[in-house]
């Protein structure tokens, strides 16, 4: 299904004199001036130079990683060996890409490392007490958290008196003051003075690898190797890409386009990547749902594994094979939980925005809601049990809403709960669930979503951008949070719009423009753009860089059709 728009949700902006100016002082294409004035227009001369040439140095220095930083580094710096290290990681790709960066750095001071990933379905989010009870009687002397245990003081003071170390380190906000005196003080930019400064907002791995840089806990060489995992993970977390995580990320990308981890490479090769020609999108959209996805459905070790990249040719093959696999299934499980939602809104059996299912694995509802949300613009709840006791959800709502706001309201009512301004979790009893989910239907049915503000585009025809312009403003990237990859508009009183079928199946299209240009529509039947063609008034798109028979080539990939009004022509 094609996305749609109304023109009064753009801003549309023109080149002009200003833009031209901009282009001289930067000295760079007038396309590239344009998306950062664009973008960036209340910057000055100054912070734009820095944007398009950020200074790593100025950044991590400026980085405040809380005062457990200085601790960790007098702990470490204390021993001469940790004896043996277990690390305690996630389940996400942040979470394992910090326990395989842990791992790989305490190597150097141990004399045994092991990691533990909980199971979603079975240990639940952050440090589980059950586990740490055995954790001594494993014989741990030093335990190492990653991606969580800012929250968990109580359990990780109790593991200190009994003489074990610890160390950490963490992304998350303190969900609570904390109540009991404790000097397990995690390393983490998100608490303290400057908590709130967007330049603080680094996933775990970033942050377990900047302070291995700002503290020299190891070499420079060795952690330049290690910038891959800080990538994929600040990616896959949506970190908000100012200076520093740009940095974090085009680094990282580098690397693994040149000398990636073997882990890595078997998987590039496994899904057709070309590594000299990897690009964020390739990450996002299919090397990080292969290591999210065991994580969902099952147990994120084999992620660890494959990263890792130890053992045999055979071994890492086997693993990537594996993450693989998982993918399918998980793909597999949230395509028909999708289709099977769409069917009821379309046919309208479906009219709450609160959705439970006792079959519905926990794990891949959150990407369902997301895909749900943004296809229909509403607010949804996804939920499902997790044994008998506990039932879990995920709350999605579009731009203008306030996903942890409404989690607040019913907080005394939740077992636990968490996220970010569009998207939270929640897990709440089972004899508590039948007034929660009436809270939140009730809530959802009355939210007023206002928009907080015009998608801003270029009005430039696809045939005026060249490969060396939008190399040009690729540079600008990566795109993502906090740097949204730019968008361009035509409008159709300016041009010829031609429909045609894509693929052998008929599922895609294309809308040839002027006889030569062609803006792609994947997942769009011809017939489907045919039928609201008398309402267009324009195309909403971005250009992307393909490689044929190693060829570049520049695509034109359709974002959304622009009507002048609901319902009207």
């Amino acid at each position: 299904m094609l996305p749609t728009c109304l023109i009064s949700d753009l801003k549309i902006y023109q080149a002009n004199e200003t833009t031209r100016q901009l282009a001289s002082e930067l000295s760079c294409p007038e396309l590239a001036a344009g998306v950062l004035d664009m973008l960036k227009g209340d910057e000055d001369i100054n912070a734009l130079r820095e944007w398009i040439r950020p200074d790593f140095t100025k950044q991590i220095a400026a980085l405040n990683l809380g005062e457990g930083a200085k601790a960790a580094k007098a702990l470490w710096e204390s021993k001469s060996s940790f004896g043996n290290v277990l690390v305690y990681g996630d389940y996400d790709t942040d979470g394992i890409s910090s326990t395989v960066l842990a791992m790989e750095i305490f190597r150097n001071k141990a004399a045994q490392v092991r990691h533990f990933i909980p199971r979603r379905d079975v240990h639940g989010y952050g440090l589980n007490a059950g586990v740490l009870d055995k954790v001594a009687s494993l014989g741990t002397n030093t335990l190492v958290v990653t991606d969580c245990g800012t929250n968990d003081s109580a359990m990780l003071e109790k593991l200190r008196e009994s003489g074990i170390n610890i160390f950490v380190f963490d992304h998350h906000s303190v969900s609570a003051p904390v109540t009991i005196p404790t000097i397990v003080n995690p390393v983490n930019p998100s608490i303290g003075p400057e908590a709130g400064d967007i330049n603080q907002k680094i996933c775990a791995t970033a942050v377990l690898w900047c302070w291995a840089w700002k503290e020299n806990i190891v070499s420079k060489d060795f952690l330049k190797y290690e910038v891959d995992l800080a990538a994929l993970a600040t990616i896959a977390d949506c970190m908000p890409l100012h200076n520093l995580n740009r940095s974090l990320v085009r680094y990282g990308m580098n690397q693994m386009k040149v000398n990636p981890r073997r882990g890595l490479a078997a998987l590039f090769e496994c899904l057709g990547l070309n590594k000299s020609q990897l690009t964020e999108e390739h990450l996002s959209m299919r090397v990080i749902p292969c290591l999210n996805a065991p994580g969902r459905i099952t147990t994120a070790d084999v992620g660890v594994r494959a990263l890792l990249g130890n053992g045999s040719n055979e071994s890492v093959y086997s693993c990537v094979n594996d993450l693989m696999r998982i993918n399918r299934k998980r793909q597999t499980l949230t395509e028909n939980i999708a289709h099977s939602i769409d069917d009821g809104i379309l046919t309208g059996t479906i009219k709450h925005k609160v959705l439970y299912h006792e079959s519905w694995p926990i794990g891949v509802l959150s990407g369902v809601a997301s895909r749900v949300c943004a296809q229909y613009n509403i607010p949804i709840v996804l939920a499902a049990p997790v044994g008998s006791t506990v039932i879990r959800g995920t709350l999605r709502v579009p731009e203008g809403g306030d996903a942890v706001g409404i989690l607040r309201q019913i907080a005394e009512k939740l077992d636990a709960w968490g996220g970010h301004k569009y998207a939270a979790g929640f897990s709440v009893l089972t004899q508590n669930w039948r007034e929660v989910r009436a809270d939140l239907e009730r809530m959802l049915t009355n939210i007023e979503i206002v928009p907080e503000s015009q998608t801003p585009v270029i009005d430039i025809k696809p045939s005026d951008i060249t490969i060396q312009d939008w190399r040009a403003v690729s540079a600008l990237g990566p795109f993502g949070n906090n740097n949204p990859s730019p968008k361009f508009f035509i409008s159709t009183d300016r041009i010829q719009s031609e429909i045609n079928p894509m693929g052998k199946d008929g599922r895609h299209s294309y809308i040839r423009v002027n006889n030569n240009a062609r803006l792609l529509a994947f997942n769009t039947p011809a017939r489907d753009v045919l039928d609201i063609m008398s309402r267009v008034k324009g195309w909403v798109y971005h250009p992307r860089l393909e490689y044929w028979r190693n060829e570049e080539q520049l695509q034109f990939i359709l974002d959304c059709a622009v009507f002048a009004e609901k319902g009207g022509a």
